[in-house]
């Protein structure tokens, strides 16, 4: 729900840095264990709280909901019960009046700690229920599957909104002006909607994912380049999706997690909503990165560069998307990516947000995926 700094990626060439590839399955495997010991070490601190360096030491739900699920996912259960934890004592109780999390913390003035933004952001709070239902089965242990449904429940009833027949992801509770609500198109998870529907029954989440590929397909409408933008309109009295304002407008810093997302559901389920979605929405990206062997890390709806550098997280998130679709250009942003690479960091050792989608992509693109196929 804030701007992110970007990591530039000055990197003249596909394949220099000494990061290597990270190309095989056990070679990926190793680097995922090894930067998950380099992150909580550099980003988290003691007792559980995620730092984003960049920010201004400032604390996120999305942060400590990425934690929860790389931890999970890598097993590191001492670290995952230490960040939820600290996010339920800090981000919930005594700040809201159910089991969502506050989406922003940081130090007073005082030097104490203190909520600076009690809204929700519904991307942490999936996220977050996504990881505890997963931590249910691979510790076994209903304790966190009791606290994911709690998380769902109110999610459903606060984050999610019917316009004309149609359930959409809200934001968060702060989003919505009248009868328009800012919608983000890359908090749309239709792969954790299917594992939410079967883990939590008492919800439709199934209808989530027909509403995320309505929405991803309206907003391609809405671009030159077909790709998604960091944020739209609904205006929930007629059910219309529309293009937000000015920089909403814009595929970069959260936008390009659309594509991930939708790998994933493509990876777990082979859905053909997924693969069509990624067919069209990807060609933009596949003609310029042939033309120019770069992307800018902004990219406005027509098609323009809205900045001069690129963002390896945008690297990282496309790169397992176009692996089925364009193995070659896949494999030289995997390159690139792993280039930067250097004692278990990416790029900048200081962008909590690389680290995370460095993470993230270079997990899927090595369909290093156990922990989800294990609950699905």
């Amino acid at each position: 729900m804030t701007m992110r700094v970007l990591a530039i990626a000055g990197i003249a060439c596909a394949s220099c840095g000494a990061g290597g590839s990270a190309g095989g399955k056990d070679e990926s495997a190793t680097r995922l264990r090894e930067s998950w010991d380099a992150y909580v070490a550099r980003f988290i601190q003691a007792d559980g709280r995620v730092i984003d360096i960049l920010g201004g030491q400032v604390t996120t739900s999305e942060g400590q909901a990425y934690a929860m699920l790389r931890a999970v996912w890598i097993g590191d259960r001492a670290t995952f019960d230490r960040v939820h934890a600290w996010a339920r004592a800090n981000l919930n109780q005594g700040v809201r009046d159910d089991q969502l999390w506050a989406w922003k913390w940081g130090r007073a003035g005082n030097g104490g700690g203190r909520v600076l933004d009690a809204a929700f952001a519904s991307d942490a709070d999936q996220d977050a229920a996504l990881a505890l239902i997963m931590a249910a089965r691979t510790w076994n242990d209903a304790a966190y599957l009791t606290q994911a449904r709690a998380t769902l429940a109110d999610l459903w009833e606060r984050g999610t909104l019917v316009a004309q027949g149609r359930r959409y992801l809200l934001g968060g509770d702060s989003l919505c002006q009248g009868s328009s609500c800012r919608l983000n198109p890359s908090y749309y998870a239709p792969y954790a909607y299917r594992l939410f529907a079967k883990h939590d029954p008492g919800h439709d989440w199934s209808s989530l994912v027909d509403s995320s590929y309505f929405l991803l397909e309206a907003n391609s409408q809405m671009t030159a380049t077909r790709l998604p933008t960091d944020w739209l309109i609904l205006d929930v009295r007629r059910g219309e999706l529309r293009p937000g304002e000015d920089r909403d407008n814009f595929y970069s810093y959260d936008a390009f997690r659309v594509h991930w997302r939708v790998a994933m559901d493509e990876a777990l389920y082979q859905e053909p909503r997924a693969r069509a979605y990624l067919d069209r929405s990807l060609a933009w990206v596949v003609d310029r990165w042939k033309r120019e062997q770069k992307l800018p890390a902004i990219v406005t709806a027509e098609g323009d560069a809205g900045a001069n550098y690129e963002a390896l997280e945008m690297l990282a998130a496309l790169m397992p998307a176009l692996k089925p679709r364009a193995s070659d250009v896949a494999e030289a942003m995997n390159r690139r990516l792993q280039g930067t690479y250097q004692a278990g960091l990416w790029g900048d050792k200081d962008s909590y947000y690389l680290q995370n989608w460095a993470w993230f992509g270079t997990a899927l693109y090595n369909r290093q995926l156990a922990p989800f196929e294990l609950v699905r």
